[in-house]
């Protein structure tokens, strides 16, 4: 009687541990994915800016869904303000020629991974034609165009805040859904002799 007692203990306690460890190795294998670090390259001259991310399209916090690819473009936006604020102060005249930016994505699928690249040439100017500060709006995924120009509409009203004088303002799409306006704009910290 004790043999059957204790083999039963010892089978339950078998199938107990097999199915434990099988969920660990599915969950260490999730983590995993999840873990590993974006790839968020750049480089900027008075020629221009290129950045590229990799890595995944977006996390989910508290049961919501925050497109971090996304969040690229903020990145792009410091790097490139700064910039040219910088040139401005030492005499070189910029601005962001949107005539000739690329941007692209691919993978973006709200799945994995994702590729962005952002390539923004720079065109020398005259004093009072550069722009020293530089912003965007948008959207990751297919949203109406009607929700994107209520933000243009929205980011346009908070920069005459900071901003003197006229905005140029482009709009950008891609096959896979990111659609997004860039808008460089003369900062009244650095130009307000150009209103």
């Amino acid at each position: 009687m004790k043999k059957i007692y204790y083999f039963s203990i010892f089978i339950v306690l078998t199938t107990f541990i097999s199915c434990d460890s099988k969920n660990v190795k599915k969950e260490s294998t999730t983590e995993s994915k999840s873990n590993k670090k974006p790839i968020l390259t750049s480089s900027i001259s008075d020629k221009g800016f290129l950045g590229k991310y990799v890595g995944v399209e977006y996390v989910i916090k508290h049961g919501k869904k925050f497109d971090l690819a996304h969040r690229f473009s903020n990145k792009a936006t410091d790097i490139i303000g700064k910039h040219l604020k910088k040139s401005y102060e030492k005499g070189e005249y910029l601005k962001v020629d949107f005539k000739n930016t690329k941007i692209t994505t691919s993978g973006l699928d709200l799945k994995g991974n994702v590729e962005f690249v952002i390539e923004m040439p720079f065109v020398k100017v005259a004093k009072c034609e550069a722009f020293t500060g530089i912003d965007h709006c948008g959207t990751w995924v297919n949203q109406n165009n009607e929700k994107l120009d209520t933000r243009l509409n929205e980011k346009l009203q908070n920069l005459t805040t900071l901003s003197v004088g006229e905005t140029d303002k482009a709009y950008f799409q891609t096959e896979q859904g990111y659609k997004e306006y860039w808008i460089q704009f003369k900062h009244e910290n650095y130009q307000t002799l150009c209103k």
